[in-house]
């Protein structure tokens, strides 16, 4: 690939390769900044789209609430053992005091329900949280299901 030129005249020998490589780009130099800028590029459009998302369309995370059902059972129970311990209880009385029994389970778990739709949050019993803040629901637990509110702090959950 050399040419080769006759003695007499002034030019010398010029490698081929050497004329091809004023025209190539080096392999090096240019390849490398163009790697980097399409990289670069590429994590630009990606954090700008999960920005994006996040700002506008990701619907923020719903947050957690606790409810004293231990409470609110003692207080249904409390309520069941007065109405078969007065004097004179009649039977029907006692049906009475069963179908409230039977009803409560129900009537707790609809209540729960409608409370976790209107929070829009996770209900947790309130004996399973160690630490953390936490949204106490049982007020309004309470409220759904009719118990009084004065006589809670008694223990006593018969309305007057």
């Amino acid at each position: 690939m050399t040419e080769i030129t006759r003695a007499g005249s002034n030019s010398s020998e010029v490698s081929a390769t050497e004329d091809q490589a004023g025209a190539q780009p080096e392999i090096g130099g240019d390849f490398h900044m163009e790697s980097w800028v399409s990289l670069l590029m590429a994590l630009l459009v990606t954090t700008v789209a999960l920005a994006a998302y996040h700002f506008w369309l990701a619907k923020p995370t719903a947050g957690f609430a606790v409810v004293d059902l231990a409470s609110v059972v003692k207080i249904k129970e409390t309520e069941f053992t007065t109405l078969l311990s007065r004097p004179n209880v009649s039977d029907e009385d006692r049906r009475a005091a069963y179908q409230m029994v039977s009803r409560i389970g129900p009537a707790i778990e609809r209540a729960v329900d409608r409370l976790q739709k209107e929070c829009s949050c996770t209900i947790v019993v309130k004996s399973a949280v160690i630490a953390g803040p936490a949204d106490d629901l049982t007020l309004r637990l309470k409220a759904m299901l009719g118990m009084s509110t004065g006589t809670e702090d008694q223990g006593f959950g018969v309305k007057p």
